[in-house]
């Protein structure tokens, strides 16, 4: 199993923070937006629900470029 040492506090090189922006992306484009808290709750879960396996792997896979890409930035701001 491969492990890498990273910074615990930076959002650059946290996957979870791809899989937020996936969720935040879905629940922007839903149509009709959501309204009231029971509404947006249920929403997420759904979205939530939704997040497959594919969408996680794609996020892990990425970690080589994001590493790079925090290093050439020397550990300031990344497109990530």
């Amino acid at each position: 199993m491969l492990s890498l040492n990273w910074p615990a506090s930076s959002p650059n090189l946290n996957p979870i923070e791809n899989i937020w922006s996936i969720l935040k992306m879905r629940l922007h484009d839903r149509r009709p937006r959501p309204r009231g808290r029971a509404e947006i709750r249920e929403a997420i879960l759904d979205e939530w629900d939704l997040i497959t396996e594919e969408d996680i792997i794609r996020c892990i896979n990425n970690m080589p470029e994001r590493i790079e890409a925090v290093i050439a930035a020397n550990r300031g701001h990344t497109r990530w």
